[in-house]
């Protein structure tokens, strides 16, 4: 692993990638973009799980322990490569929020910002699945309660990497990234996540 720091950005990441091997994308076509502008949730989201609240402007998700899972919204959306963009906020008890991407066969990879730390992961598939999830990087971050973070989220053939803001992008490489996608969603852990857009566009 290369260990990288960004003085401008104030953090150091550990990556699978080099920085020569992690050229931002280039975004072509928009293919989705909600700003979460209504007081409900626009059509094709599915509440798969916790309580989820639109107040015109952002989206709140919120953990149910009842539910013993993650709370989380899901949208069908066709790509394959990818930059994916949201900006969230994290309320004083929350413990994860995520962009999830899966597939036909389940889920393929995630990028997730936990109070301390941002992760970068391949997923394992589905609960039959023999390979397990890989975390590809990992990079240590204070995340402050009264501030919105940006993350860019970019699939590009077997390269996933994630971006902070407008710090360093770090990520890492495995085969299952270069599958084609069928499906976004949006994982909460804990007291309270919000979010204030979503825009994903193919790479060109």
């Amino acid at each position: 692993m290369k260990l990288r720091y960004s003085a401008a950005a104030g953090y150091a990441a550990l990556a699978l990638l080099t920085a020569a091997e992690i050229t931002p994308a280039q975004r072509g076509k928009l293919l989705y973009e909600d700003d979460f502008s209504g007081t409900t949730l626009a059509e094709g989201w599915k509440v798969a799980k916790g309580k989820w609240q639109a107040t015109g402007g952002a989206v709140l998700g919120v953990e149910l322990a009842a539910d013993k899972h993650a709370a989380v919204i899901r949208r069908d959306l066709k790509m394959k490569d990818a930059v994916v963009e949201s900006r969230l906020r994290m309320e004083p008890g929350a413990k994860m929020a995520a962009i999830s991407i899966n597939g036909a066969g389940g889920h393929l990879c995630r990028v997730t910002l936990r109070p301390d730390m941002v992760i970068v992961q391949k997923d394992k598939m589905n609960a039959k699945a023999t390979e397990p999830a890989v975390v590809l990087a990992k990079m240590p971050m204070k995340v402050s309660n009264d501030k919105w973070y940006k993350i860019t989220m970019e699939m590009r053939g077997n390269k996933l990497t994630a971006r902070i803001d407008d710090g360093q992008p770090f990520g890492g490489e495995h085969s299952s990234i270069n599958l084609e996608k069928t499906n976004i969603g949006l994982p909460v852990a804990g007291e309270g996540v919000w979010f204030d857009y979503l825009r994903v566009w193919e790479t060109r």
